[in-house]
């Protein structure tokens, strides 16, 4: 099986577990939104601490903090999971809560808040959803070598590993997807989304 075949297999054999995720996010993203609307809504305007849209930060620096979440994520997915899930619905949460945020000080600052997010979003939160999703199946292979380790049809670690390997290598397969995401928002989100959303803004008579 070449590389093509391999990948191309792995998201297919994955695809429901990528899309719950991806839900649970879009879920926890909205929900955030209109939970925080009416208490930012209350909030003095000097009370915020957002004014403009983009980053501070380097690209370099923005991969190297997402690269680093992402293998966090992963890593300590180990603990039956947990921690896929919770990231996910942390980065929901997070940035879910800063769109009123913007809304509130800028002028339709909701629609460029999105419009800003759009660019780079498509790959960072994939790449978010794809680390969780990594992190889940390290955690299945963990759990399925276990149990074959410890089942009397299985003739020692080695069979025990050749049974369950498949899950271990979609594994990989889809953390190095979420690197190449990843790597690919970093310079978009720190030279691009914010020139874009104005774009847009601009185009649509808003800004």
């Amino acid at each position: 099986m070449n590389i093509k075949e391999l990948v191309v297999e792995t998201l297919k054999e994955n695809k429901k577990l990528i899309i719950g995720l991806y839900a649970l996010f879009i879920i926890v993203f909205i929900a955030t939104w209109i939970m925080m609307a009416p208490k930012v809504a209350n909030m003095p305007t000097n009370a915020t601490a957002v004014s403009t849209l983009g980053p501070d930060s380097s690209a370099l620096e923005l991969f190297i903090h997402n690269e680093s979440s992402g293998l966090m994520t992963y890593i300590g997915s180990i603990f039956f999971g947990i921690l896929a899930i919770v990231m996910i619905i942390y980065n929901g949460y997070s940035i879910g809560m800063m769109g009123p945020l913007f809304a509130k000080i800028l002028p339709h600052g909701g629609i460029m808040y999105i419009l800003y997010l759009i660019p780079h979003g498509i790959f960072e939160i994939t790449g978010t959803v794809l680390d969780s999703t990594a992190g889940l199946l390290l955690f299945l292979f963990i759990w399925r070598f276990i149990k074959a380790l410890r089942s009397s049809d299985t003739n020692g670690a080695s069979d025990a590993f050749e049974k369950t390997k498949k899950t271990l290598i979609q594994s990989i397969v889809i953390l190095v997807l979420a690197f190449c995401l990843t790597l690919i928002a970093a310079p978009i989100e720190a030279h691009l989304s914010t020139n874009i959303a104005q774009f847009f803004m601009h185009l649509l008579g808003l800004w």
